[in-house]
């Protein structure tokens, strides 16, 4: 269906309702929702459902006839509907800017794995509402900073979280007690019934549809029996698993009363990405030599968007939003371009959480569009800034590490602004286009040579707002591990391999499913810095692949050597070292007079064992 087929099909839904009623209706709930929160009421509840690489497409409300959603498409009839609605590139940099209020780039992330860690100081969203007698819980999947190294859930706000029984940090859909979804889903339902009087803030984190895809026979076989690939009955199978347990928490709200004291957010947190016998297959718009999409693709994809998750392309980074508060929101399209930075501080608005019960935070990228929400007719041209973490026009590093922002060559990126109706790409080797999104969904029709000034004058922002962000220079830097051994007294600690500051020799850095390869020749090094609270005492364990073929490899810490204890194919142990109180070098080396290994060995963590 095309896009303004679908805009005329939303908007045709008033005929469900009537429009005669739909009209009065409208009238008094805008009248409602104005008077915000009564004296004496509780704040309003705040359920959050994110799932996880849906992509635009993937939706019966948005015109897509195969898949099956029918309680988001009835979520979708009972809400504000923003179909002009962007996140991130990928899951990390959309979830830390939801949880922040700020562009993921100046929270820290870039992108995933390594390059998706959120800085310590960044303020998330469950701290903006438990001081006004919030309860926060965070159910499935725990990304966007809510875990990193030696944090938890807990230190950024929540005070429950629960990703599942025997949950990993993979994308496991079938865990030994069931089914992840289903898991999650039973925990937050035990949550709501057995909530005092106190408002609770929830967010629902779902890994569907993620790869790989996985579901029960029960939902793949009607796409089997229809003829599907295995690819789409497991995919689409595993969404309308989801969309059952969607249902379940919005029947739950229902039956408890709940319902018109419940804002209910739905998103994606980035565009999908195309796959082949459950692998990803790497499509990539732009780039030389582009390999072809599979069938499965184009019906996933019925409005024929371009680009995928990692690209700032639209369907890279557009999702619908979903924002339902019954007898306070009008149900209806919302024609206003948004950014998912604006939700924090609309729901801030929504719930009257005054600025002074605020904590202190870093200044917010995003605002608030209750405005849209009061008035259907309501747009501006607020101003959404992307750039890429995947494909071409991504920011390149020796080996993922980019010191300074400022040094990156600008005409190779691939960046958005989007601006009302209007979207800009400033792509590598500094070409430029720009589209009339909402009636060019496709992003097929460049107006940059009709509309030269409107381009330049938002190349121009758009080259700012990067310029900012390279300034701040707090987008790229690894985080490194914090031992806070006197707020939180632990006997070890893990630190990712990838997460050197420096590298040097023939060193490789994968995420997922790898770490940090090399050290097969003299002069390959690894650094990092660890930042302690109070002086202790350690022994350190390397852990990883062929570490007894590659070269051997030396410890620093402080600049002194520690002495190696052990060495195997699958770790190295080393003895006691001191860790002084602040900021303490760790270095890992193959000597300069050493012999050439035979293989390169891999590393995938440091372990840190406090010694007594």
């Amino acid at each position: 269906m095309l896009e303004s087929a679908k805009r005329k099909n939303l908007t045709g839904r008033k005929k469900l309702i009537g429009t005669a009623v739909l009209c009065i209706c409208s009238a008094f709930i805008i009248n409602t929702f104005a008077s915000g929160v009564n004296p004496g009421k509780k704040r309003p509840n705040i359920l959050i459902i994110i799932s996880d690489d849906q992509g635009y497409g993937d939706f019966g409300f948005t015109g897509n006839k195969i898949v099956k959603t029918p309680n988001l498409d009835q979520l979708a009839n009972e809400s504000a509907f923003y179909p002009h609605f962007l996140v991130g590139p990928a899951c990390t940099p959309t979830r830390s800017s939801l949880f922040t209020g700020r562009n993921h780039l100046d929270a820290g992330v870039w992108g995933v794995g390594s390059r998706g860690r959120v800085r310590r100081d960044e303020v998330m969203m469950p701290k903006f509402f438990t001081p006004s007698a919030y309860h926060a819980w965070a159910f499935g999947k725990m990304d966007g900073g809510l875990r990193m190294m030696e944090m938890n859930p807990g230190d950024r706000g929540f005070e429950y979280w629960f990703s599942g029984t025997g949950a990993t940090t993979g994308y496991q859909h079938k865990l030994p007690d069931g089914w992840r979804c289903e898991l999650i889903t039973d925990d937050a339902i035990k949550k709501i019934r057995s909530a005092d009087d106190q408002p609770w803030l929830m967010l629902m984190a779902y890994i569907i549809p993620h790869l790989p895809w996985h579901c029960t026979d029960s939902y793949a076989d009607p796409f089997r029996d229809k003829g599907y690939t295995e690819d789409l009955a497991q995919c689409y199978g595993s969404i309308k698993q989801m969309d059952d347990q969607i249902g379940r928490l919005l029947s739950v709200i229902r039956d408890e009363g709940q319902d018109e004291n419940t804002i209910v957010l739905f998103m994606s947190d980035n565009g999908p990405v195309d796959a082949v016998r459950n692998r990803e297959v790497g499509v990539w718009e732009n780039q030389e030599n582009k390999r072809i999409h599979t069938d499965d693709w184009w019906l996933r994809n019925p409005d024929k968007l371009v680009g995928r998750k990692g690209e700032v392309w639209d369907n890279g980074i557009r999702s619908p939003l979903l924002v339902r508060w019954s007898g306070k929101i009008a149900p209806g399209v919302r024609d206003q371009s948004l950014g998912v930075e604006d939700i924090l501080p609309t729901l801030l608005d929504l719930a009257q959480i005054s600025e002074a019960d605020w904590p202190e935070h870093l200044p917010f990228a995003g605002r608030s569009f209750r405005a849209s929400l009061e008035d259907e007719k309501f747009a501006d041209e607020h101003e959404i800034f992307r750039l890429a973490s995947g494909g071409p026009g991504t920011p390149v590093g020796s080996n993922g590490i980019i010191p300074d922002a400022t040094k990156l060559d600008y005409s190779q990126l691939h960046t958005i602004l989007q601006s009302g109706k209007y979207k800009f790409h400033h792509l590598p080797d500094d070409e430029l286009r720009l589209y009339d999104i909402w009636n060019d969904p496709r992003e097929r029709q460049d107006l940059s040579e009709e509309m030269q000034e409107r381009t330049m004058e938002m190349a121009k922002r758009c080259r700012a707002q990067w310029d900012e962000i390279a300034k701040r220079n707090r987008t790229f830097p690894m985080r490194q591990l914090y031992i806070n051994n006197i707020d939180r007294p632990r006997q070890g600690w893990a630190f990712p391999a990838t997460h050197a500051l420096r590298f040097n020799g023939e060193m490789k850095s994968v995420d997922f499913g790898a770490g940090l390869i090399g050290f097969r020749s003299p002069g390959d090094l690894a650094e990092y810095e660890i930042e302690v609270q109070k002086a202790l005492s350690v022994s350190v364990l390397l852990q990883g692949k062929n570490l007894d073929k590659c070269a051997p490899i030396d410890l620093q810490v402080n600049g002194k050597a520690v002495k190696v204890l052990n060495r195997e194919a699958e770790r190295i142990e080393f003895g006691l070292t001191e860790l002084p109180a602040g900021k303490v070098p760790l270095v890992l080396s193959v000597s300069e007079d050493a012999k050439e290994g035979s293989q390169a060995g891999e590393i995938t963590r440091l372990m840190l064992k406090k010694v007594k």
